[in-house]
């Protein structure tokens, strides 16, 4: 889950080039305090799948379950004032996530021991209830496992662990916490059986986050919505000054996936866009939890911590290593403009790299960044095709495969003739196909927000599998400008461009 990686991947070869952006902690307070910003300005916004699914392995109860969670909770509304617990949503999920998701389901499967027809390890679709859940002998991890029960547990265990805090919180700094949860039936495990799951938000205070969280469109993935979260908070502290969300400043994002680093790029470059000062005044801190660890010969694990990158460095940072750390091309608002598509162009790059929706084998992030810095700066006209993403068009949104092309055909041209290794790679990577640009321009505006349903049209071919024939349908469509002295064929599953 995340970007690619190992040595020469994402994270490591972001924390090697921009370092003062990266600081280790290890509680969500220690990070907040360093920061020197109160606990009442500040929103915590939780992957909770994350916090499920990274419960020791030791808990395979559901009492044991709702321990785990209310000591994790409680430890990030030590931190802020405000905690927003985030969710998938399956039924609002994207249809390039489904092969993804039937991967790891085919994973975890086989890990439920196989009984007799009246003897069953756990429940494996959504037909049980509360007493089940909390019966002797009823090992939960095993559950989880099956995608179809799961939901029915995540609501069980939202409700659970909002009554344990209603009852038994007590907060250090100040008096005021607010815990909500998004994406989760409030009626838990009492659902009826066969009764449709309701997807919505259970809230400590839902006078304040009902209204702040209610979407028109539902979003699918936990990721998108830890962003989405922080620019609803921001849009209510802007309309509604004597709200209690207005004294927000500090974002604080717990999760895991390395997906973070790019959408939260391209979050702070809209912030970073915005004509007021003022309204740039919003600090966001990206922490990834890193487990314990017990490295061979170690008696002791290592403790549990946070790795905390500060997106506003992070961003500044990345924009200095690509054009300068005094340089300012144009007025600010050209200049911010022209970082903006950077960022977009760094973003689809990188997830070429490998990621949970594309890749192209041989592209590796430590040698890719080399090549969007000389893009940008030296093909204006390739990097100005990345403002199509920004757009939510899809035709506009097509056009980006140019930019992100022209980065592909520097890193060819970078290590062509380097010998050794770098020959193979060099010869997986000039592999690459039309379909992996579509999806890279596809994924880009997903992160940002815009998501195209029919993604047959963007490169996704097993999505246009007819399930009942097994015969994919293929069309040719004309290919955009390629870089000069290229040619290739261009076979796309495509249909006409969806109006969003």
């Amino acid at each position: 889950m995340g970007l690619g990686g190992g040595p020469n991947g994402a994270k490591a070869t972001f924390k090697h080039k921009f370092a003062s952006a990266f600081r280790d902690f290890d509680t969500l307070t220690d990070a907040r305090t360093t920061v020197g910003v109160s606990r009442a300005q500040t929103l915590v916004v939780v992957d909770g799948n994350v916090l499920v699914m990274q419960t020791p392995s030791s808990v395979d109860t559901f009492a044991a379950y709702v321990g785990v969670l209310v000591n994790q909770i409680n430890g990030a509304i030590q931190a802020g004032a405000h905690v927003v617990v985030v969710f998938d949503e399956p039924g609002a999920m994207t249809r390039a996530k489904q092969e993804e998701q039937k991967a790891r389901d085919a994973r975890r499967t086989p890990q439920t021991p196989v009984c007799s027809d009246d003897l069953v390890a756990c429940p494996t679709d959504d037909n049980y209830r509360k007493t089940e859940l909390e019966a002797t002998g009823l090992n939960v991890r095993l559950l989880i496992n099956h995608r179809p029960a799961r939901a029915r547990f995540y609501d069980a265990l939202c409700v659970a662990v909002l009554e344990h805090l209603r009852t038994n919180l007590r907060v250090t700094e100040g008096t005021s916490w607010s815990v909500t949860f998004d994406g989760v039936d409030g009626r838990g495990a009492d659902r009826p059986q066969g009764a449709a799951r309701e997807v919505g938000i259970l809230s400590s205070h839902p006078e304040i986050w009902d209204a702040v969280l209610a979407r028109e469109q539902p979003i699918g993935e936990g990721d998108l919505k830890l962003t989405d979260v922080c620019h609803r908070v921001y849009q209510q502290r802007v309309a509604h000054p004597d709200s209690p969300l207005a004294s927000v400043l500090l974002n604080i994002l717990w999760t895991i996936d390395t997906d973070s680093f790019l959408i939260e790029l391209l979050q702070q470059s809209r912030r970073e866009a915005r004509p007021e000062a003022a309204d740039r005044n919003e600090l966001t801190l990206l922490c990834l939890r890193e487990p314990a660890r017990k490295r061979k010969g170690e008696v002791v694990p290592s403790s549990a911590y946070f790795q905390c990158i500060d997106m506003q460095s992070f961003y500044d940072e990345v924009m200095a290593y690509v054009y300068g750390a005094n340089v300012q091309l144009g007025s600010r608002a050209d200049f911010a403009q022209r970082k903006q598509h950077t960022a977009a162009l760094l973003a689809a790059s990188v997830a070429l790299c490998g990621c949970d929706f594309v890749q192209v084998r041989g592209m590796r992030c430590d040698l890719v960044l080399p090549c969007v810095r000389d893009v940008a700066r030296n093909d204006p006209a390739a990097l100005q095709t990345m403002a199509g993403v920004f757009t939510g068009n899809a035709g506009d949104v097509r056009t980006a495969g140019d930019g992100i092309r022209a980065v592909i055909h520097n890193f060819l041209d970078s290590i062509c003739g380097l010998g050794g290794r770098m020959n193979k790679t060099h010869d997986k990577a000039s592999a690459y196909n039309d379909l992996q640009i579509l999806r890279a321009c596809w994924i880009t505006s997903y992160w940002l927000g815009y998501e195209f349903k029919e993604v047959t049209n963007w490169g996704f071919c097993h999505a246009a599998l007819d399930t009942t024939e097994g015969v994919g349908v293929e069309m040719i469509v004309p290919p955009p400008a390629a870089a000069a002295g290229t040619s290739r064929k261009r076979t796309i599953v495509a249909h006409e461009d969806e109006e969003e």
